[in-house]
């Protein structure tokens, strides 16, 4: 439940939540926070929005930083969000400019006393706080869509484990170590209402269609998340999900909950919580506790990303490894548009620039390909899945091509698939490749 408050005209002071990639209001530790400090100071709280605008007017190794699947995701999942502060009388303020900029506009009209924003994952999102520092902004991170906080952990930052299977195991070691329970309830103090504008181009946005070809057809916000969740665990599908999370298609096989993971319509505790009462109220198994085990692997990229800094976006990786290869643009286009001669690893990209998914395990395929049987510079591949994933997220991305390419947290040193064999195993009829490829 949320407890309405209303939206006091008093006070000149505000406290700006600055909303990132967390498109939601129940389970909210920024949103909580936010209205924590506004009630000691007295002041209002105001939802903004600035629409990523470092990424959407830049390029990587000449692509695009974001595309057009998770720009439909991101502006329903904050048409959503603006819905439900509505309900509680208040607006969110959407703004295209960087977030020094939008605030140093903000206090033209309002003092703004202070900042409360996600804690970043990367190095761009803390350059932005620092640039907000630097203008005189007190800002208070919170962490939002981790499962654990930065105080739950049972070492620093810099003794971070090495390998996913280390920090699992001391993780797991520590049986009283769990995430916080979800929040189910915000009391709220005083709004802003939004008085601006809504940025060119974000009517566009919305009205770009969900491509009809997707197997799962999802709209960005938390009642399409939540509907889906429910679904998927009222099936019983959680109970084989270890036997049918790497098939390449089916709508109950995996979760296909990464895209509102990503935007944060739903809360990666929430569905750490939601699996323990699953194996109390239904079966618990190997399944059950995988979905967990796939939750604290993608705990570990956000931690691993902050811990490697800028180093997890340079060619020889956090792990400072040389090895040979090249970015020759004919072998790349090849790959990106599906046409390489390896037909999963074709049907796979098709799928991807025709919906801007694909499944875990044709991630993985196609990589290795691009890696070890094209030659080429893993930072390509990576910029283009940053390019065109619906479920992009900085560090899940970027930490899973480092792996594969040797240069991140693989104590193997980079993973080579045998092509030809992961078809026949994970697509044995030939159906997906048919589908993709026809």
């Amino acid at each position: 439940m949320v407890a309405v408050g209303r939206v006091c005209q008093l006070n000149s002071e505000v406290v700006i939540w600055l909303v990132r990639d967390t498109c939601r209001v129940i389970d909210n530790p920024a949103l909580h926070r936010a209205f924590q400090i506004s009630q000691s100071q007295g002041a209002r709280v105001l939802a903004l929005a600035c629409l990523e605008p470092r990424r959407w007017a830049g390029q990587q190794f000449g692509l695009s930083r974001v595309g057009f699947h998770w720009m439909r995701f991101r502006a329903e999942s904050l048409r959503v969000l603006r819905q439900e502060l509505e309900t509680l009388g208040c607006g969110l303020w959407l703004c295209s400019e960087e977030p020094v900029y939008a605030v140093n506009r903000i206090q033209q009209q309002y003092s703004v006393t202070t900042i409360v924003c996600d804690e970043s994952v990367a190095t761009e999102e803390r350059s932005e706080v620092a640039r907000l520092e630097a203008e005189g902004y007190p800002t208070v991170p919170v962490f939002v869509d981790d499962l654990f906080r930065f105080e739950q952990l049972p070492f620093v930052l810099d003794e971070l484990p090495a390998t996913f299977s280390k920090f699992r195991k001391v993780i797991e070691k520590k049986p009283s170590l769990l995430p916080d329970r979800p929040i189910d309830s915000v009391s709220m103090g005083g709004w802003i209402a939004s008085v601006w504008a809504d940025p060119a181009g974000w009517q566009e946005m919305l009205e770009t269609p969900l491509d009809s070809s997707a197997e799962v057809p999802i709209h960005g916000g938390t009642e399409s998340a939540s509907r889906h969740w429910k679904a998927y665990l009222d099936a019983r599908a959680l109970s084989h999900y270890k036997q049918t999370r790497n098939a390449f298609q089916g709508l109950m096989q995996s979760t296909h909950l990464s895209a509102w993971l990503a935007h944060g319509c739903i809360s990666p505790r929430q569905i750490w919580w939601d699996t323990l009462h699953y194996e109390k109220d239904v079966e618990a198994n190997e399944s059950t506790y995988w979905l967990r085990f796939e939750l604290l692997w993608r705990e570990y990229f956000r931690w691993y990303s902050r811990a490697s800094d800028w180093t997890l976006f340079r060619r020889t990786g956090p792990s400072d490894q040389v090895f040979g290869c090249d970015q020759n643009a004919r072998r790349f286009e090849s790959w990106k548009t599906g046409h390489t001669g390896c037909d999963i690893v074709d049907a796979a990209m098709r799928e991807l620039n025709q919906t801007g998914w694909m499944s875990n395990r044709a991630r993985q395929l196609v990589a290795s390909h691009l890696i070890y049987e094209l030659n080429l510079e893993w930072r390509l591949g990576a910029a283009y899945f940053e390019s065109q994933l619906v479920d992009f997220d900085v560090a899940s991305n970027w930490g899973n091509w480092a792996y594969i390419a040797g240069v991140g947290a693989d104590p193997q040193g980079g993973r080579i698939f045998h092509l030809n064999d992961q078809a026949d195993r994970y697509d044995p009829d030939g159906a997906y490749r048919r589908r993709w490829l026809s």
